[in-house]
């Protein structure tokens, strides 16, 4: 029958994959990195810009976002203007990232100035100093949800980066150990991790027997 089969047609016709979202214009990215330094008071800037490029404009994937903020933390310099050039530079190119890290320091430099002389005068008053902790402390939220994402995403490779970050954790805070060393050390070791557990995910085609 015409309907059975224009059904069992539609049933059997792959549904094409959703288009992905165009690349910002230079414009619109120097306004979302502005607003991004601009308004994120007490930190959490990683966490605004998963907010603003993962969850409500999809520019990026999770997984893109997650590699992007891990590449930052690795290279010297300040983590989020390492974040904001390597977003700008993958969306936009070269001057993409330029653009990026002029908007995400320059706007808030000129707040932070502008707020600072005004502070001067009203830094006594109770309330100002409370909500200023309040802001604080969402920007801690922020950030600890982009780390718990962070877990559950090295989760997937199994217990290894979990242990790691423990590792971490006591090297640094319990055992007082330099910075330095243990960061080199326990990178060595999830590089070997890492090529173990991309050996069984990915294992080499094995030769065919020599007639």
């Amino acid at each position: 029958m015409p309907i059975l089969a224009a059904m069992s047609a539609s049933t059997l016709t792959p549904t094409p994959p959703a288009s992905p979202t165009p690349a910002p214009t230079l414009g619109l990215l120097f306004i979302l990195f502005a607003k991004i330094g601009a308004t994120s008071f007490g930190g959490g800037i990683s966490g605004w810009m998963y907010r603003d490029f993962v969850d409500r404009y999809h520019f990026l994937t999770e997984d893109e976002f997650m590699s992007a903020l891990t590449i930052s933390q690795i290279l010297p310099g300040p983590n989020v203007a390492n974040l904001a050039l390597h977003i700008g530079q993958k969306l936009r190119g070269g001057l993409g990232g330029l653009v990026s890290v002029l908007a995400l320091l320059v706007p808030p430099m000129i707040l932070a100035v502008l707020l600072s002389i005004v502070l001067l005068d009203l830094g006594s008053i109770s309330w100002i100093h409370d909500f200023l902790e309040g802001l604080a402390a969402s920007a801690m939220g922020l950030t600890a949800s982009v780390g718990i994402r962070g877990l559950k995403r090295s989760y997937r490779l199994g217990l290894w980066p979990l242990a790691l970050s423990i590792s971490v954790f006591i090297g640094l805070f319990l055992l007082k150990l330099p910075l330095v060393p243990v960061i080199l050390g326990l990178a060595l070791v999830g590089l070997v991790f890492a090529n173990i557990h991309q050996k069984r995910i990915n294992p080499k085609t094995a030769k065919p027997p020599a007639r």
